[in-house]
C-alpha cells in the first residue's frame, strides 16, 4: 500500500478554499508597488486661482503646487487591474523621497482599502515626447480593519489618523516645516 492518503472534498469546501486563496492573493498584492493608471481629483477653483495657476497645468511643478496648496485633492485612484480606491484623506507632505536624484515623493493616503504610502514623480512618455505625472501605491501601511479599530479606540477622524501616522513616520508634527532629504 502506498503512503498517499485520499480525502474526499466537497464542492463547497473546494470553492471556499479557492476563494480563500484569491482573497490572500489580493491582500498580498500590496506588499509591493502597485501601478495606478488613472486618478480623479477634486478641484477647488478658488484655490487654483489664489495660487495663481490655471487648468490645464502647464507643468508638473504647477500640479505639485496645486496639490501642496490643497487646490486639488485626489478623489479616486484606479489601479492597473481596475481596482478602485475612494480616497478618504490625503496628505501631500512628503514622508520620504526615493528614486534617482530623489525625484519620487512619497505621501500618505487613506482610502477605502487601507492606509497607503503613495509615490508620485515626473515621468517621460517617449512615444509622445511629453512629461506626465506618474503615481503608484508604494505599500499598504495598514488595512481598513486596522484603521477602523484604531479610529474607534482613539476617537480619531480620517484626517487625524493620517496626521498621526505622518508624525510617527517623520518625527514631525503637522504644520512643521519639512526638512526631509
Amino acid at each position: 500500500m502506498s503512503g498517499i492518503e485520499w480525502e474526499t472534498v466537497t464542492p463547497e469546501e473546494m470553492i471556499n478554499e479557492i476563494e480563500d486563496m484569491v482573497r490572500q492573493l489580493r491582500e498580498n498584492k500590496y506588499l509591493f508597488q502597485v501601478g495606478l493608471k488613472d486618478l480623479d481629483f477634486e478641484v477647488d477653483e478658488d484655490g487654483i486661482e489664489s495660487v495663481g495657476i490655471t487648468i490645464p497645468f502647464q507643468s508638473i511643478d504647477q500640479a505639485e503646487q496645486a496639490l501642496r496648496s490643497e487646490a486639488i485633492k485626489p478623489g479616486t485612484f484606479l489601479e492597473d487591474d481596475n481596482t478602485e480606491h475612494k480616497v478618504l484623506a490625503f496628505d501631500p507632505k512628503a514622508v520620504g523621497f526615493s528614486g534617482f536624484m530623489e525625484c519620487v515623493t512619497h505621501s500618505l493616503a487613506l482610502t477605502d482599502r487601507g492606509l497607503f504610502e503613495v509615490g508620485r514623480y515626473p515621468a517621460m512618455n517617449l512615444a509622445r515626447q511629453n512629461r506626465y505625472w506618474q503615481w503608484f501605491l508604494h505599500r499598504r501601511l495598514a488595512t481598513l480593519v486596522e484603521i477602523a479599530s484604531w479610529k474607534e479606540l482613539h476617537d480619531l477622524s480620517n484626517e487625524k489618523v493620517v496626521e498621526r501616522v505622518y508624525s510617527a513616520l517623520t518625527g514631525l508634527q503637522t504644520g512643521q516645516e519639512q526638512t526631509l532629504s
